[in-house]
């Protein structure tokens, strides 16, 4: 039988992995998108295309299909003859073009 000790010290190294993990998948702050290696969880958006990023609702690891399923989604609800605003839409094709730019050169 193990001493009380032991038991307990596995139960804290359990709870410690449990809450790592949990930060990890869950939180997206900043302070924990490093891994223990230094790497970053996430790739790195480009700091010229963050707020396209941002306008299409994107994740950093995106596909292109997603892109353009992002896009349409949003241009339905921007697009002049919905009722939106023609600069709004403006602005959401040009972050679509930068975007799909970008991905088709990395």
């Amino acid at each position: 039988m193990k001493p009380a000790h032991a038991s307990f010290t596995k139960l804290i190294d359990c709870y410690f992995d449990t809450w790592s993990l949990f930060t990890q998948v869950l939180l997206t702050g900043p302070m924990f998108l490093y891994r223990q290696d230094g790497t970053t969880g996430q790739p790195e958006i480009p700091r010229h295309l963050q707020a396209a990023y941002c306008l299409l609702h994107l994740q950093p690891e995106v596909s292109l299909v997603e892109v353009r399923r992002h896009y349409r989604e949003q241009a339905k609800l921007c697009h002049p003859d919905t009722g939106g605003q023609h600069v709004d839409f403006l602005a959401l094709q040009q972050a679509y073009e930068d975007v799909v730019e970008y991905l088709q050169t990395v």
